[in-house]
């Protein structure tokens, strides 16, 4: 009962249902490849090192900053300084993902399983970057924007402009979200001496960095459909991304003054969970109608 209870509580932690976030871009990615290359087992075995890279990320995240999460009012009540799971018991499931990946990796390519290891130390490092800089919100996006380009690099060897871009689109829409979910924390973070856009720009320029970083998003998509040939979906539908993420900012845009909107998480969460399940639905579409 003690091993369910840990993983129960590790799984609430780091908020397994938030990889679907990151996923649909990443199963995106085979949208843009040869169906040749693609088959049902692979595309289980992404699955797996996803969610197994995700988990792991997260959990070192929450390992590496339990300390700081037990000062934050709005993150007390998390596993570790709840003292729901025990420091140690965080970093060992964390670590089980993390080889998880591994292995996994190896099972799609030997080249996938090697660079499962440089992955890993990546993602751990997000947990580090507020305490160093202001871009801790692209360094996110970075871990996220490597998921469509882990994808290919799997399956082919190679590396294309077309997915490249989407990792990049990914890189920009995460620091654009993630620019928001921050603006609730400037004051504590100011406190600690931890980094921000918020924390360093204040809210109006925040919101605003979190705007440009959307557009960038749509930018580097419509390239990636340019040089992909994409169709009339693909398109169309990026024009309609684009209006999401308009209305996303329209709801929150109260934050602008003082930090704060009753929608915030909404806007967080579920504009964002559509806008990755959605672009999958767009770029599959596009494939299949021609």
């Amino acid at each position: 009962m003690t091993i369910v209870r840990s993983i129960r509580a590790f799984a609430k932690d780091i908020k397994l249902g938030h990889s679907i976030f990151a996923l649909p871009f990443a199963l995106s990615a085979l949208t843009f490849l040869s169906f040749d290359s693609v088959t049902i087992a692979k595309i289980i075995l992404i699955v797996v090192c996803m969610v197994a890279a995700r988990s792991f990320a997260m959990g070192m995240n929450r390992y590496l900053d339990h300390d700081i999460d037990g000062k934050n009012p709005r993150t007390a009540s998390r596993m570790i300084p709840s003292s729901q799971i025990a420091p140690k018991e965080m970093l060992w499931w964390s670590l089980g993902f993390g080889a998880v990946l591994v292995t996994f990796a190896f099972m799609l390519s030997p080249l996938a399983g090697v660079l499962s290891f440089p992955l890993l130390v990546i993602l751990a490092g997000y947990s580090i970057q507020k305490r160093f800089t202001w871009l801790c919100h692209l360094y996110l996006g970075m871990c996220l924007g490597f998921a469509p380009v882990a994808v290919e690099i799997a399956l082919t060897g190679n590396v294309t402009v077309p997915v490249v871009m989407i990792g990049f689109g990914v890189m920009f829409w995460t620091a654009g979200f993630d620019v928001i979910y921050s603006l609730q924390d400037r004051e504590f973070d100011k406190s600690e001496g931890l980094n921000s856009i918020p924390q360093r720009f204040g809210f109006s320029k925040a919101v605003n960095f979190s705007r440009l970083f959307f557009a960038l998003m749509i930018f580097c998509l419509f390239i990636a459909g340019i040089y992909a040939n994409s169709g009339w979906i693909y398109f169309s539908g990026l024009i309609l991304i684009a209006v999401i993420l308009l209305g996303e900012h329209i709801l929150i845009r109260g934050a602008k003054v003082n930090g704060r909107s009753k929608y915030l998480n909404k806007a967080f969460f579920d504009f964002n969970a559509f806008v990755s399940i959605f672009f999958l639905i767009i770029a599959l579409g596009d494939v299949l109608w021609k």
